[in-house]
Protein backbone atom coordinates (compact mmCIF):
# COMPACT_ATOMS: atom_id res chain seq x y z
CA UNK A 1 0.00 0.00 0.00
CA UNK A 2 1.61 3.40 -1.44
CA UNK A 3 0.71 6.36 0.31
CA UNK A 4 1.23 10.38 0.18
CA UNK A 5 0.43 12.43 3.22
CA UNK A 6 -0.54 16.06 2.50
CA UNK A 7 -1.86 18.98 4.32
CA UNK A 8 -1.63 17.05 7.71
CA UNK A 9 -1.25 19.23 10.71
CA UNK A 10 1.47 18.60 13.09
CA UNK A 11 0.58 18.96 16.78
CA UNK A 12 0.91 22.30 17.85
CA UNK A 13 3.42 21.57 20.98
CA UNK A 14 6.66 20.21 18.15
CA UNK A 15 5.32 22.89 15.43
CA UNK A 16 5.46 25.71 17.81
CA UNK A 17 8.49 24.10 19.29
CA UNK A 18 10.30 23.92 16.22
CA UNK A 19 9.47 27.44 15.10
CA UNK A 20 10.50 28.97 18.81
CA UNK A 21 13.88 27.34 17.86
CA UNK A 22 13.95 29.02 14.31
CA UNK A 23 12.99 32.78 15.38
CA UNK A 24 16.05 32.05 17.90
CA UNK A 25 18.42 31.20 15.16
CA UNK A 26 17.12 34.64 13.45
CA UNK A 27 17.74 36.81 16.12
CA UNK A 28 21.21 35.23 16.63
CA UNK A 29 22.31 35.38 13.55
CA UNK A 30 21.10 38.84 12.96
CA UNK A 31 22.93 40.05 16.24
CA UNK A 32 25.51 38.41 14.12
CA UNK A 33 25.13 40.41 11.10
CA UNK A 34 24.79 43.84 13.29
CA UNK A 35 28.48 42.89 14.89
CA UNK A 36 29.67 42.37 11.11
CA UNK A 37 28.29 45.27 10.17
CA UNK A 38 29.94 47.49 12.80
CA UNK A 39 33.43 45.85 12.19
CA UNK A 40 32.88 46.68 8.73
CA UNK A 41 32.30 50.40 9.54
CA UNK A 42 35.12 50.53 11.69
CA UNK A 43 38.02 48.90 9.52
CA UNK A 44 36.88 49.25 6.41
CA UNK A 45 37.93 45.56 5.57
CA UNK A 46 36.60 43.79 2.94
CA UNK A 47 37.20 40.09 3.65
CA UNK A 48 34.63 39.69 6.47
CA UNK A 49 32.66 36.33 5.86
CA UNK A 50 29.26 36.78 4.90
CA UNK A 51 26.64 35.51 6.85
CA UNK A 52 24.21 33.03 5.78
CA UNK A 53 20.32 32.82 7.41
CA UNK A 54 19.66 29.31 6.23
CA UNK A 55 22.70 27.82 7.75
CA UNK A 56 22.89 28.88 11.74
CA UNK A 57 25.66 26.17 12.47
CA UNK A 58 28.35 28.12 10.41
CA UNK A 59 27.26 31.36 12.65
CA UNK A 60 30.42 29.56 15.09
CA UNK A 61 32.84 29.97 11.95
CA UNK A 62 32.12 33.25 11.45
CA UNK A 63 32.52 34.53 15.09
CA UNK A 64 35.83 32.91 15.32
CA UNK A 65 37.30 34.64 11.86
CA UNK A 66 35.22 38.14 13.05
CA UNK A 67 37.26 37.57 16.49
CA UNK A 68 40.51 37.25 14.95
CA UNK A 69 40.00 39.91 12.48
CA UNK A 70 39.71 42.30 15.58
CA UNK A 71 42.01 40.85 17.94
CA UNK A 72 44.74 41.52 14.39
CA UNK A 73 43.38 45.37 14.70
CA UNK A 74 44.08 45.22 18.13
CA UNK A 75 47.60 44.71 17.68
CA UNK A 76 48.33 46.99 14.76
CA UNK A 77 46.31 49.68 16.92
CA UNK A 78 49.18 49.53 19.76
CA UNK A 79 47.56 52.18 22.10
CA UNK A 80 47.35 54.76 18.85
CA UNK A 81 43.62 55.40 18.61
CA UNK A 82 41.95 55.00 22.59
CA UNK A 83 38.15 55.05 20.81
CA UNK A 84 39.24 52.43 18.41
CA UNK A 85 40.97 50.31 20.98
CA UNK A 86 37.94 50.54 23.04
CA UNK A 87 35.28 49.70 20.79
CA UNK A 88 37.33 46.67 19.48
CA UNK A 89 37.12 45.51 22.45
CA UNK A 90 33.79 45.78 23.18
CA UNK A 91 33.13 44.19 20.10
CA UNK A 92 35.64 41.33 20.95
CA UNK A 93 33.71 40.43 24.25
CA UNK A 94 29.96 40.92 22.00
CA UNK A 95 31.21 38.15 19.85
CA UNK A 96 31.82 36.31 23.01
CA UNK A 97 28.75 36.65 24.62
CA UNK A 98 27.28 36.08 20.73
CA UNK A 99 29.08 32.67 20.87
CA UNK A 100 27.85 31.42 24.17
CA UNK A 101 24.39 32.37 23.19
CA UNK A 102 24.81 30.12 19.80
CA UNK A 103 25.38 27.46 21.57
CA UNK A 104 23.60 27.54 24.24
CA UNK A 105 20.51 27.58 21.80
CA UNK A 106 22.26 24.90 19.82
CA UNK A 107 22.34 22.16 22.72
CA UNK A 108 18.87 23.68 23.70
CA UNK A 109 17.37 22.59 20.13
CA UNK A 110 18.98 19.46 20.29
CA UNK A 111 18.34 18.27 23.41
CA UNK A 112 14.45 19.32 22.83
CA UNK A 113 14.51 17.49 19.49
CA UNK A 114 16.27 14.47 21.04
CA UNK A 115 13.40 13.98 23.44
CA UNK A 116 10.56 14.47 21.12
CA UNK A 117 12.66 11.70 18.99
CA UNK A 118 12.46 9.56 21.98
CA UNK A 119 8.34 10.32 22.67
CA UNK A 120 8.40 9.54 19.17
CA UNK A 121 9.49 6.18 19.29
CA UNK A 122 7.67 5.47 22.73
CA UNK A 123 4.35 6.35 20.76
CA UNK A 124 5.72 3.75 18.15
CA UNK A 125 5.80 1.22 20.28
CA UNK A 126 1.94 1.05 21.00
CA UNK A 127 1.34 -0.12 17.37
CA UNK A 128 0.34 -3.07 16.74
CA UNK A 129 1.27 -4.54 13.42
CA UNK A 130 4.58 -3.50 11.29
CA UNK A 131 1.96 -2.43 8.46
CA UNK A 132 0.68 0.08 10.69
CA UNK A 133 4.11 1.26 11.71
CA UNK A 134 5.34 1.69 8.42
CA UNK A 135 2.25 3.36 7.64
CA UNK A 136 2.78 6.27 9.76
CA UNK A 137 6.60 5.92 10.02
CA UNK A 138 7.01 9.37 7.49
CA UNK A 139 4.79 11.43 9.12
CA UNK A 140 6.32 10.60 12.60
CA UNK A 141 9.27 11.20 11.80
CA UNK A 142 8.42 14.62 10.66
CA UNK A 143 6.29 15.28 13.28
CA UNK A 144 8.87 14.45 16.15
CA UNK A 145 12.22 14.87 14.67
CA UNK A 146 11.14 18.38 13.23
CA UNK A 147 11.29 18.25 9.65
CA UNK A 148 8.88 19.20 6.84
CA UNK A 149 9.09 16.97 3.93
CA UNK A 150 9.96 12.76 5.18
CA UNK A 151 10.23 10.19 2.13
CA UNK A 152 10.38 6.33 2.89
CA UNK A 153 12.13 4.70 -0.09
CA UNK A 154 12.30 0.78 -0.02
CA UNK A 155 15.90 -1.03 -1.14
CA UNK A 156 15.73 -3.49 -3.78
CA UNK A 157 17.30 -5.50 -6.04
CA UNK A 158 20.69 -2.58 -6.15
CA UNK A 159 17.76 -0.18 -6.24
CA UNK A 160 16.09 2.60 -4.08
CA UNK A 161 12.09 2.58 -4.63
CA UNK A 162 9.98 5.38 -3.29
CA UNK A 163 7.20 4.34 -1.10
CA UNK A 164 5.48 6.72 1.38
CA UNK A 165 5.61 10.31 1.82
CA UNK A 166 4.76 13.10 4.39
CA UNK A 167 4.71 16.45 2.50
CA UNK A 168 3.58 18.75 4.97
CA UNK A 169 1.35 21.28 4.34
CA UNK A 170 4.05 23.13 1.86
CA UNK A 171 3.29 21.45 -1.78
CA UNK A 172 0.14 22.48 -3.51
CA UNK A 173 0.40 18.84 -5.18
CA UNK A 174 1.83 15.56 -4.79
CA UNK A 175 1.93 14.57 -8.07
CA UNK A 176 5.66 14.77 -8.30
CA UNK A 177 5.86 12.26 -5.41
CA UNK A 178 3.45 10.05 -7.01
CA UNK A 179 5.03 9.89 -10.44
CA UNK A 180 7.64 7.89 -8.63
CA UNK A 181 5.80 5.43 -6.46
CA UNK A 182 8.07 2.15 -6.56
CA UNK A 183 10.02 3.61 -9.83
CA UNK A 184 13.40 1.68 -9.48
CA UNK A 185 16.49 4.31 -9.08
CA UNK A 186 19.96 2.99 -9.25
CA UNK A 187 22.69 3.32 -6.42
CA UNK A 188 25.43 5.81 -7.43
CA UNK A 189 28.37 4.99 -6.53
CA UNK A 190 29.17 8.66 -5.82
CA UNK A 191 25.93 9.83 -4.27
CA UNK A 192 25.12 9.56 -0.79
CA UNK A 193 22.98 6.70 -0.53
CA UNK A 194 25.13 4.11 -2.36
CA UNK A 195 27.21 5.05 1.09
CA UNK A 196 24.68 4.01 3.33
CA UNK A 197 24.41 0.58 2.03
CA UNK A 198 28.17 0.01 3.89
CA UNK A 199 28.40 2.74 6.36
CA UNK A 200 24.96 2.77 7.59
CA UNK A 201 26.08 6.28 8.86
CA UNK A 202 23.34 9.42 8.07
CA UNK A 203 24.77 11.32 4.94
CA UNK A 204 23.96 15.37 5.06
CA UNK A 205 23.69 17.00 1.61
CA UNK A 206 23.90 20.69 2.56
CA UNK A 207 24.03 21.59 -0.87
CA UNK A 208 22.39 19.97 -3.52
CA UNK A 209 24.00 22.03 -6.51
CA UNK A 210 27.48 21.15 -5.51
CA UNK A 211 26.15 17.34 -4.68
CA UNK A 212 26.10 15.12 -7.11
CA UNK A 213 22.64 13.53 -5.91
CA UNK A 214 19.89 12.08 -7.96
CA UNK A 215 18.53 15.17 -9.78
CA UNK A 216 15.40 13.86 -11.75
CA UNK A 217 13.75 13.27 -8.08
CA UNK A 218 15.89 15.34 -5.79
CA UNK A 219 16.28 18.44 -7.68
CA UNK A 220 14.00 18.42 -10.83
CA UNK A 221 11.32 16.88 -8.71
CA UNK A 222 10.88 17.45 -5.22
CA UNK A 223 13.38 20.87 -5.56
CA UNK A 224 14.95 19.99 -2.77
CA UNK A 225 18.37 22.59 -2.26
CA UNK A 226 19.60 20.25 1.15
CA UNK A 227 18.35 17.03 2.94
CA UNK A 228 19.60 14.66 5.21
CA UNK A 229 19.06 10.45 4.28
CA UNK A 230 19.13 7.78 6.59
CA UNK A 231 18.95 4.07 6.38
CA UNK A 232 16.22 1.38 8.06
CA UNK A 233 19.05 -1.30 8.72
CA UNK A 234 17.54 -4.96 9.93
CA UNK A 235 19.42 -7.48 10.96
CA UNK A 236 22.61 -5.69 9.50
CA UNK A 237 20.81 -5.89 5.94
CA UNK A 238 20.00 -1.54 4.67
CA UNK A 239 15.90 -2.18 3.54
CA UNK A 240 15.29 1.19 2.86
CA UNK A 241 15.81 4.52 3.62
CA UNK A 242 14.19 7.76 4.71
CA UNK A 243 14.94 10.91 2.60
CA UNK A 244 14.19 14.32 5.04
CA UNK A 245 14.13 18.22 4.64
CA UNK A 246 12.80 21.74 5.92
CA UNK A 247 11.63 22.62 2.08
CA UNK A 248 10.01 25.12 1.65
CA UNK A 249 11.61 26.65 4.73
CA UNK A 250 15.16 27.80 3.52
CA UNK A 251 17.04 26.76 6.62
CA UNK A 252 19.53 23.88 4.92
CA UNK A 253 20.62 20.59 6.94
CA UNK A 254 22.46 20.46 9.78
CA UNK A 255 24.14 18.06 12.30
CA UNK A 256 21.43 17.88 14.54
CA UNK A 257 19.22 17.06 11.89
CA UNK A 258 21.03 14.29 10.84
CA UNK A 259 22.02 13.14 14.64
CA UNK A 260 18.24 13.27 15.51
CA UNK A 261 17.14 11.37 12.24
CA UNK A 262 19.75 8.92 13.19
CA UNK A 263 18.33 8.10 16.37
CA UNK A 264 15.29 7.75 15.14
CA UNK A 265 15.49 5.38 12.54
CA UNK A 266 17.52 3.34 14.84
CA UNK A 267 15.18 3.31 17.06
CA UNK A 268 12.62 2.53 14.59
CA UNK A 269 14.37 -0.67 13.73
CA UNK A 270 14.25 -2.34 17.00
CA UNK A 271 11.11 -1.33 17.63
CA UNK A 272 10.14 -3.53 13.53
CA UNK A 273 11.65 -5.88 14.83
CA UNK A 274 10.22 -5.42 18.30
CA UNK A 275 6.68 -5.98 16.46
CA UNK A 276 7.34 -8.43 13.60
CA UNK A 277 8.13 -10.96 16.46
CA UNK A 278 4.83 -9.95 18.95
CA UNK A 279 2.87 -10.68 15.46
CA UNK A 280 4.37 -13.68 14.97
CA UNK A 281 3.94 -14.69 18.60
CA UNK A 282 -0.21 -13.83 18.14
CA UNK A 283 -0.37 -16.21 15.25
CA UNK A 284 1.43 -18.96 16.93
CA UNK A 285 -0.93 -18.51 19.91
CA UNK A 286 -4.11 -18.19 17.85
CA UNK A 287 -2.84 -21.63 16.34
CA UNK A 288 -2.10 -23.16 19.44
CA UNK A 289 -5.51 -22.18 20.71
CA UNK A 290 -7.20 -23.23 17.94
CA UNK A 291 -5.22 -26.80 18.33
CA UNK A 292 -6.18 -26.96 22.16
CA UNK A 293 -9.76 -26.11 21.62
CA UNK A 294 -9.95 -28.73 18.69
CA UNK A 295 -7.91 -31.04 20.94
CA UNK A 296 -10.26 -30.53 23.90
CA UNK A 297 -13.50 -31.29 21.85
CA UNK A 298 -12.30 -34.66 21.01
CA UNK A 299 -11.46 -36.00 24.23
CA UNK A 300 -14.98 -34.61 25.19
CA UNK A 301 -16.21 -36.79 22.34
CA UNK A 302 -13.83 -39.91 23.15
CA UNK A 303 -14.71 -39.77 26.99
CA UNK A 304 -18.74 -39.19 25.72
CA UNK A 305 -18.39 -42.77 23.64
CA UNK A 306 -15.95 -44.37 26.13
CA UNK A 307 -18.71 -43.82 29.02
CA UNK A 308 -21.85 -44.73 26.82
CA UNK A 309 -19.82 -48.01 25.42
CA UNK A 310 -19.17 -49.38 28.21
CA UNK A 311 -23.00 -49.29 29.86
CA UNK A 312 -24.25 -51.11 26.75
CA UNK A 313 -24.33 -54.96 27.15
CA UNK A 314 -26.32 -55.81 23.50
CA UNK A 315 -23.91 -54.58 21.04
CA UNK A 316 -22.90 -57.32 18.46
CA UNK A 317 -19.74 -57.17 17.63
CA UNK A 318 -19.66 -59.50 14.89
CA UNK A 319 -20.71 -56.34 12.73
CA UNK A 320 -24.07 -55.50 13.12
CA UNK A 321 -25.05 -51.82 12.24
CA UNK A 322 -24.95 -50.15 15.78
CA UNK A 323 -27.34 -47.61 14.60
CA UNK A 324 -29.95 -49.97 13.22
CA UNK A 325 -29.61 -51.94 15.97
CA UNK A 326 -29.79 -49.16 18.42
CA UNK A 327 -32.68 -47.50 16.94
CA UNK A 328 -34.85 -51.07 17.68
CA UNK A 329 -33.96 -50.58 21.29
CA UNK A 330 -36.03 -48.36 23.60
CA UNK A 331 -34.45 -45.06 25.47
CA UNK A 332 -32.46 -45.20 28.85
CA UNK A 333 -35.01 -42.53 29.65
CA UNK A 334 -38.81 -41.20 28.60
CA UNK A 335 -38.36 -38.79 26.20
CA UNK A 336 -40.46 -36.55 29.07
CA UNK A 337 -37.63 -36.36 31.04
CA UNK A 338 -35.66 -34.16 28.31
CA UNK A 339 -35.82 -30.68 29.24
CA UNK A 340 -38.31 -28.46 27.06
CA UNK A 341 -34.78 -27.10 25.78
CA UNK A 342 -33.69 -30.40 25.20
CA UNK A 343 -36.61 -31.58 23.67
CA UNK A 344 -36.50 -28.59 20.92
CA UNK A 345 -32.52 -29.06 20.20
CA UNK A 346 -33.65 -32.99 19.73
CA UNK A 347 -36.35 -32.40 17.39
CA UNK A 348 -34.40 -29.82 14.78
CA UNK A 349 -31.39 -32.84 15.36
CA UNK A 350 -33.72 -35.60 14.67
CA UNK A 351 -35.01 -33.63 11.16
CA UNK A 352 -31.02 -33.29 10.28
CA UNK A 353 -30.18 -29.97 11.61
CA UNK A 354 -26.06 -28.95 12.51
CA UNK A 355 -25.96 -27.21 15.28
CA UNK A 356 -25.11 -23.88 13.63
CA UNK A 357 -29.19 -24.76 12.36
CA UNK A 358 -30.03 -25.20 15.54
CA UNK A 359 -28.42 -22.63 17.27
CA UNK A 360 -30.05 -19.88 14.77
CA UNK A 361 -33.56 -21.64 14.74
CA UNK A 362 -33.38 -21.43 18.65
CA UNK A 363 -31.62 -18.16 19.23
CA UNK A 364 -29.12 -19.69 21.23
CA UNK A 365 -25.19 -19.95 20.80
CA UNK A 366 -23.20 -22.88 19.24
CA UNK A 367 -21.65 -24.39 22.06
CA UNK A 368 -24.94 -24.06 24.20
CA UNK A 369 -26.54 -26.17 21.37
CA UNK A 370 -23.15 -28.87 21.74
CA UNK A 371 -23.79 -28.83 25.07
CA UNK A 372 -27.46 -29.89 24.80
CA UNK A 373 -26.50 -32.51 22.56
CA UNK A 374 -24.23 -33.90 24.95
CA UNK A 375 -26.72 -33.97 27.49
CA UNK A 376 -29.33 -35.70 25.09
CA UNK A 377 -26.91 -38.59 24.04
CA UNK A 378 -26.30 -39.28 27.16
CA UNK A 379 -30.07 -39.36 28.74
CA UNK A 380 -30.48 -41.28 25.54
CA UNK A 381 -27.36 -44.01 25.81
CA UNK A 382 -26.46 -43.02 22.34
CA UNK A 383 -22.75 -42.86 21.55
CA UNK A 384 -23.29 -40.43 18.53
CA UNK A 385 -25.95 -38.60 16.69
CA UNK A 386 -26.25 -41.01 14.01
CA UNK A 387 -27.64 -43.23 16.82
CA UNK A 388 -29.56 -40.25 18.21
CA UNK A 389 -31.61 -39.82 14.78
CA UNK A 390 -32.18 -43.49 13.80
CA UNK A 391 -33.06 -43.84 17.85
CA UNK A 392 -35.60 -41.17 16.77
CA UNK A 393 -36.65 -42.64 13.52
CA UNK A 394 -37.18 -45.81 14.76
CA UNK A 395 -39.34 -44.54 17.51
CA UNK A 396 -41.22 -42.11 15.37
CA UNK A 397 -40.45 -39.21 17.36
CA UNK A 398 -41.37 -36.03 15.31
Amino acid sequence: MTQALLGTTQPQTARGSLQGWRRKDIELITRLETIRDEIFADVGSTTLPTIRHERPAHSAEAISVLTHHCIDELRQAAGADTAKVERLTKTVLDLQQLAMDLYLNEMGRRTERLAECSAGLHRLRTVPSTSDLLDRLCEDVAVRCGFRRVVLSRVEAGTWKPWKAYLGESDESDSWFTDWIDRGIPFDDRAPEARLLTDHRPAIVYDTENTPVYRPIIVESGRSRSYVVSALVLDTNVVGLLHADHSPVPSRIDEIDRDVLWAFTEGVGYIYERTSLMERLRSQRDQIREILSSTVATMDELCESGMASAGRTDFDPAGADPSAEFASRPSLVPLAEFTSREQEVFTLMAAGATNNDIAESLVITEGTVKSHVKHILRKLGATNRSQAIAWSIGNRIE
